[in-house]
């Protein structure tokens, strides 16, 4: 923001022309240091330190266009975007390359239409409609992650942070720093930015994506900024924010079977994306494949981190950090050795590490709804890399529509013969056809094998969930279903399941609100 205060700085001056906005304050006096002490407030996040700066500047002069301006930004990272429309246009000043006024509208016009949903220390901003169902599933996530960075890294959020659900790409366009291109090229789907969380809704995608796991990360920005004082590089900031974000659920770390995929094939081939690469940011990056390799890059580096200290090797480095140390310098003091040698351990450990099971065979790329680069609903039939498996694949689809179960099972299991059991949709669609005829326990079995190398995919999960619903195994099912509404919620089957399962453990107000949102879901 050193451009804010070039404007603020230019408008205490008293030799601009007469038609520019200028301050009545002098560039030296107590209130025009705390309005820059306050943008620089802003810059780490801490928007109560501020306001507590601005609110008695801005009572005793409330015209003067310095104020104005840092009271518009203050407003507009309270998500106020009514009120900061309004000042900064008053204002009349100039914000430098970033232009606070337009976002603040964009942000306006975005959120005119949203519900809010209040929780203990976060604030959900959604569109009205479906998006509803994400917003006790995003609370609870959120709650829980707070609570273990409060252990790991020894601070938490002071007063509430808000999530806004996003429609689109589009929006989180607008309101970002971002295009829409480099957004879909990098596969970015949620932001950290001006004091607030942003992701898109995984109505956008074909079949959804990580949304839980992705607004954990986003909130460990959050947590990494504010306790830093925003002076970690993008490598650790990245590093700690993918290897935390599965803290809200469980341990860190969980490197997935793709991205250990992309990562052995780069050490391998000697095509690492350099930390200098990453920055300015991972959003920058040319594809989604060097994005997630440059993730798994950065979550390995704070694993080897982890697996030499813990929490109290890693807080001694952001304590460093956040004492203004270049975090090259923080990261070879703490370890005791020269930071070359520190990244030479670290290539090491990333080529020692076990791979995951599925590891090279598995491709996991956000698919963007209505995107032509991204394909449609049926695009993933081109995994499938036999001629005649697919065409089995095909016959089986016909046999699917209309009805005839048994023969579809069929079809599927000779396309499964040829190409293996490594692709979800293909594994998904034959046990479908399986459980759909009668051979529930084949049905299991397949789906249980597709889920060791698709993890991620949410209709297995789904139908594995639906075994377990018919035998009456509330707390199997129970998982499997939440693991589905962790990835693509948007199914109504999973929440009437959901409530099925609540109802048999006398959950009575929980099963209510799962079948509204069956219900909500089904009418869409």
């Amino acid at each position: 923001m050193k451009a804010l205060w070039l404007a603020l700085a230019l408008a205490a001056a008293p030799s601009l022309p007469a038609a520019a906005p200028t301050s009545a304050l002098a560039e030296r006096s107590p209130d025009f240091l705390d309005l820059r002490r306050a943008v620089s407030l802003l810059e780490d996040e801490n928007v109560l330190e501020a306001q507590a700066l601005v609110r008695p500047i801005l009572e005793k002069r409330p015209k003067d266009p310095a104020v104005q301006l840092v009271a518009g930004l203050v407003r507009f990272y309270q998500q106020r975007y009514g009120e900061a429309v309004d000042l900064l246009e008053k204002s009349r000043l100039g914000t430098g390359s970033l232009d606070y006024l337009a976002l603040a509208r964009a942000a306006r016009e975005v959120t005119k239409d949203h519900a809010r949903a209040e929780g203990e220390h976060f604030a959900v901003s959604y569109p009205k409609g479906k998006d509803e169902v994400l917003v006790p599933y995003v609370l609870e996530a959120l709650e829980a992650q707070r609570a273990a960075l409060a252990q790991d890294l020894g601070w938490s959020t002071a007063g509430k942070v808000t999530i806004e659900i996003l429609n689109d790409t589009r929006e989180l366009a607008r309101l970002s720093t971002l295009t829409e291109e480099e957004i879909k090229t990098s596969g970015t789907i949620a932001l950290c930015k001006f004091n607030k969380l942003m992701i898109v809704s995984p109505k956008a995608l074909v079949k959804g994506y990580d949304w839980l796991d992705t607004a954990a990360h986003e909130y460990t920005h959050y947590v990494v900024t504010a306790r830093t004082h925003d002076n970690t590089p993008i490598w650790l900031h990245e590093g700690l924010a993918k290897f935390s974000e599965t803290r809200w659920r469980g341990k860190g770390g969980e490197l997935s079977a793709s991205s250990a995929g992309l990562l052995k094939d780069a050490l391998r081939k000697d095509q690492l994306i350099t930390f200098a690469q990453m920055h300015p940011s991972m959003a920058k990056l040319p594809s989604q494949e060097a994005a997630a390799l440059a993730f798994a890059e950065v979550e390995l580096a704070v694993e080897y981190l982890e697996a030499k200290g813990g929490a109290p090797l890693m807080n001694r480095i952001l304590d460093r950090v956040t004492g203004g140390e270049p975090a090259e310098r923080a990261v070879a003091q703490a370890l005791g050795v020269s930071y070359e040698a520190f990244l030479a351990d670290w290539k090491r450990f990333m080529a020692a590490r076990p791979l995951p099971e599925g590891g090279l065979h598995v491709e996991e790329k956000l698919r963007f709804k209505g995107d032509p680069k991204h394909g449609g609903a049926h695009s993933e039939w081109a995994e499938i890399p036999d001629d005649r498996a697919r065409g089995f694949a095909r016959l089986g689809e016909i046999f699917r529509e209309r009805g005839r179960w048994a023969a579809a099972r069929v079809e599927y299991g000779k396309a499964v013969a040829r190409a293996g059991k490594g692709i979800a949709v293909l594994s998904d669609k034959f046990a479908l056809a399986a459980m759909m005829s009668g051979h529930d326990a084949e049905a299991q079995e397949a789906l249980t094998e597709a889920l060791r190398r698709h993890p991620q995919y949410a209709a297995l999960h789904l139908h594995l969930a639906r075994l377990q619903v018919k035998r009456k195994a509330w707390p199997e099912a129970k998982e499997q279903l939440l693991l589905a509404n962790a990835q693509d919620p948007f199914d109504p089957e999973i929440h009437a399941g959901l409530a099925a399962v609540h109802e048999a453990s006398g959950q009575a107000e929980l099963a209510a609100r799962e079948k509204r949102f069956a219900q909500l879901l089904a009418h869409e």
